[in-house]
């Protein structure tokens, strides 16, 4: 599988965007040696036809499996130790990119692992950034429906 990575290896969490030809996926993570590793994984079970459709990198790997010179870049947008600030710019370029062309995320909403709200934290957010995530998506909801 053919990854292009950042120059520089983030040292904390960060908003990444991978880009495969003309489309792209937004997320964050804490690691891109475990970025590398899942995507690599993943793409072994899609060509195995083992990957469910509803997989968060499924539309990133069947893009890349219809490239002619497949080839993903990922890059970094924001590296902070802060989960608030990580998951808010992620919410403000996924409000900004999904349901236009070349956007490949299904949601607005960042992906947020159930165990961080019920272990009240993880190593990367605090269950206070998290609530206060929280209470700015409710009114980013409320002003999406209005």
């Amino acid at each position: 599988m053919n990854i292009k990575l950042p120059e520089q290896n983030p040292k904390t969490t960060f908003v990444f965007q991978i880009n495969c030809g003309e489309s792209f996926y937004i997320g964050h993570t804490t690691s891109i040696d475990w970025l590398r590793k899942e995507l690599a994984s993943t793409y072994g079970r899609y060509h195995r036809g083992g990957i469910p459709d509803s997989n968060l990198f499924y539309k990133l790997l069947r893009c890349y499996h219809a490239q002619e010179k497949p080839e993903l870049r990922i890059s970094v947008v924001l590296e902070t130790d802060n989960g608030y600030e990580i998951l808010k710019q992620e919410l403000l370029l996924l409000a900004a990119s999904v349901g236009t062309k070349g956007c490949l995320n299904e949601s607005y909403v960042p992906y947020i692992p159930k165990t961080v709200h019920a272990n009240k934290g993880s190593n990367w957010l605090t269950q206070n950034q998290y609530l206060n995530f929280m209470r700015l998506l409710k009114r980013y909801k409320l002003k999406a429906a209005q």
